[in-house]
């Protein structure tokens, strides 16, 4: 018997002479609504302060803003994890040997990218995979990108990447960059710290997790409720 608790997943397993809960706990969701609400906050300075003579630029800004892009990335990374190992989940169930299928260095599903996790999912549901040339899939590919950036600092010219990404061409006309600042001012760090790219890293994880959610018929519940996040 399974109950539900808002992040939280309780499952009742009956034994003698007494019941056994498993807790899951899943987090996923309450990354994006964090996202979300840092979103909130970038769009609200931003607003107050169009047409303000700056001196500085706000380090509220880039506060709020490095926190939605983190958060948006971490929502995406997290389903996908919770809907492979919630232990009665329908992926988990195309395993039969979980551990070393998900769990092994290396050549486990664990050792995947966040987006070929999502992909293997569907292969493993007989399902189309996503077509990684066009949206959604392009832009949570970037998303993903500028969350390394800021995080790991991966740069993408980095001449030991197995891939190379030009992540200033992929970002490029997907969002308003920071209306306080010029060219001269840092791409990713400075002039992505904006109310559009918030607006649209947030909508990025909610058309993503759709477009997967209407492909692989998993978890609607679950799922749907990402797309319901922060409207």
């Amino acid at each position: 018997m399974t109950l539900g608790i808002e992040g939280v997943t309780v499952m009742l397993q009956p034994s003698q002479p007494t019941m056994q809960a498993r807790v899951t706990a899943n987090f996923a969701l309450q990354h994006l609504k964090a996202a979300a609400l840092f979103r909130d906050h970038v769009v609200r300075i931003e607003t107050q302060i169009l047409g303000q003579g700056l001196s500085q630029f706000p380090d509220e800004l880039r506060s709020y803003g490095s926190a939605c892009i983190m958060s948006s990335a971490a929502a995406l990374e997290a389903l996908i994890n919770e809907l492979f190992i919630t232990p009665e989940g329908e992926l988990r169930a195309h395993m039969p040997d979980f551990e070393n299928e998900f769990w092994k260095p290396k050549v486990g599903v664990e050792s995947k990218s966040i987006l070929e996790k999502y992909q293997y999912a569907l292969l493993l549901l007989n399902k189309p995979k996503l077509n990684k040339y066009i949206s959604p899939y392009q832009e949570a590919e970037g998303l993903i990108e500028l969350r390394n950036m800021l995080v790991h600092f991966k740069p993408t010219w980095d001449p030991d990447r197995k891939r190379r990404i030009d992540l200033s061409k992929l970002l490029e006309g997907r969002f308003a960059l920071s209306p306080f600042l010029g060219s001269g001012s840092d791409l990713f760090s400075m002039r992505c710290m904006s109310a559009g790219c918030m607006q649209w890293a947030v909508g990025t994880v909610k058309d993503f997790v759709r477009e997967f959610g209407s492909q692989s018929q998993l978890d609607p519940n679950k799922l749907g409720a990402f797309t319901r996040v922060g409207a």
